[in-house]
């Protein structure tokens, strides 16, 4: 019996996805977000948290049963509320197409490594405070490039495959145009912390 139960970890340790070529399917993930800002001259940091979630369709093609590509094309929308006496003071709100390049690496049983790059694109971001609502979508880098880094397990059924997994993406680029008032004295970067809810036919 001791024997059967070492056979049968050995195979669940070393056994990767069972299918090759290509995946289709449907993504929305929540996501936890950090501003993640620096105001030159002085150097004062300040980090403000906000939140998320993207909402598309993820496509995934395997090389083999043990590496695959990810990428596809979500809506992403990402939002930074500041809030006084609990009424909102001001926020940012940020919508945006989100383009993923990532590889998946087997690890061990269900699980897969994630890492690569990726591309966001600002359609839409707007400044709320109480007194104004402004589209300042021009004053930003609207071609956002990401790191990203996570961990993934594929859970096959019947009707088709699941994937549950946390993603890190940090944005490489100032969010905000270095000649463009009045953030030009701000360098700000965005950190993403996705959890991946995604499922494939």
């Amino acid at each position: 019996m001791k024997k059967l139960a070492l056979i049968i970890l050995a195979v669940i340790s070393v056994h990767g996805h069972a299918q090759e070529g290509w995946q289709f399917g449907l993504n929305i993930s929540p996501s936890y977000k950090l501003n993640m800002a620096k105001l030159q001259g002085t150097g004062l940091r300040t980090n403000t948290g906000g939140y998320g979630f993207n909402l598309g369709v993820p496509v995934k093609y395997w090389f083999n049963e043990f590496t695959a590509f990810n990428t596809g094309l979500d809506f992403e929308y990402s939002a930074f509320d500041s809030y006084n006496n609990g009424y909102l003071d001001s926020s940012f709100r940020f919508n945006s197409l989100h383009l993923p390049l990532m590889f998946n690496f087997h690890l061990s049983g269900s699980f897969y490594a994630m890492a690569g790059t990726g591309v966001n694109y600002n359609l839409r971001v707007t400044d709320l405070n109480s007194v104004q609502s402004a589209v300042v979508t021009d004053l930003t880098n609207k071609v956002q490039p990401y790191l990203g880094l996570g961990v993934n397990s594929l859970m096959e059924k019947d009707f088709g495959t699941f994937e549950v997994g946390v993603l890190g993406r940090y944005q490489l680029l100032d969010i905000w145009q270095a000649d463009k008032k009045p953030f030009q004295s701000i360098n700000s970067h965005l950190l993403t912390i996705e959890l991946l809810l995604r499922f494939y036919i």
